[in-house]
């Protein structure tokens, strides 16, 4: 992991996804919550706000659309890359975190759609 200007914006910033998922994780760790629960509180919800909103198209589409309400997570994109990393609360009723990440492929609402049925999939909805 390597991080040049902090906004993840260099092209010199290098993160895992496994990195992205254990930093989500701990949103919801009860021994970090009451230092990292504004964190939490400002991820866009799936289907409801941020750019996670239906108006940017998201969580729109069938199998995706059963973990509106149910996500919360932080989109990333550039030009050929497209992230998306969160938690959510598991149909087993445990809290979950994931980040997925597709590389070389240019930002497209196949790709978006294909992150937030994983986010489904993680959810366990679909």
């Amino acid at each position: 992991m390597k991080e040049y200007d902090g906004s993840g914006l260099s092209r010199s910033d290098r993160m895992t996804a496994d990195a992205l998922s254990a930093i989500a994780g701990l949103t919801v760790d009860t021994r970090y919550q009451a230092k990292l629960w504004p964190i939490l509180q400002g991820l866009p919800v799936a289907g409801v706000d941020g750019t996670l909103s239906t108006s940017y198209g998201r969580f729109t589409s069938t199998p995706a659309s059963c973990a509106v309400g149910k996500v919360d997570a932080k989109t990333g994109t550039l030009s050929d890359v497209s992230a998306l990393a969160g938690v959510t609360k598991g149909a087993d009723g445990r809290w979950k975190s994931f980040a997925f990440v597709e590389n070389g492929t240019a930002p497209t609402a196949t790709v978006t759609q294909g992150l937030d049925g994983l986010a489904a999939t993680v959810e366990g909805c679909w």
